[in-house]
C-alpha cells in the first residue's frame, strides 16, 4: 500500500515537472511581451526548476523499486 502511494507521488511530480518545464520553453519563445525585454533569465530559472522536478520524481521511482527488490528477496530467504 505504501508503494502504491509512493508511486502515485512520484508520477504526481514528474508531471508537475513536465508542466514546469514547458512553462519554461514558452515564456523562452513568447514571454517577451509579458515579461520585457530581458525575459531569458526568468524562462531559463523555471526550466531549471523543472528539470530538478523530474529528477526528483526519477530518485523516487528508483528507491520504490528497490524497495520492491528488497520485499521481493526478503520473502524468498523465509523473512530474513
Amino acid at each position: 500500500m505504501e508503494v502504491e502511494k509512493t508511486r502515485k507521488y512520484a508520477i504526481a511530480i514528474f508531471a508537475l515537472g513536465v508542466a514546469v518545464c514547458l512553462t519554461g520553453a514558452v515564456l523562452m519563445a513568447f514571454g517577451g511581451g509579458l515579461l520585457g525585454e530581458n525575459h531569458t533569465d526568468i524562462a531559463t530559472v523555471i526550466g531549471i526548476v523543472g528539470i530538478g522536478l523530474i529528477g526528483t520524481s526519477g530518485a523516487t521511482f528508483a528507491s520504490i523499486s528497490s524497495k520492491r527488490s528488497s520485499k521481493e528477496a526478503k520473502s524468498r530467504t523465509g523473512g530474513v
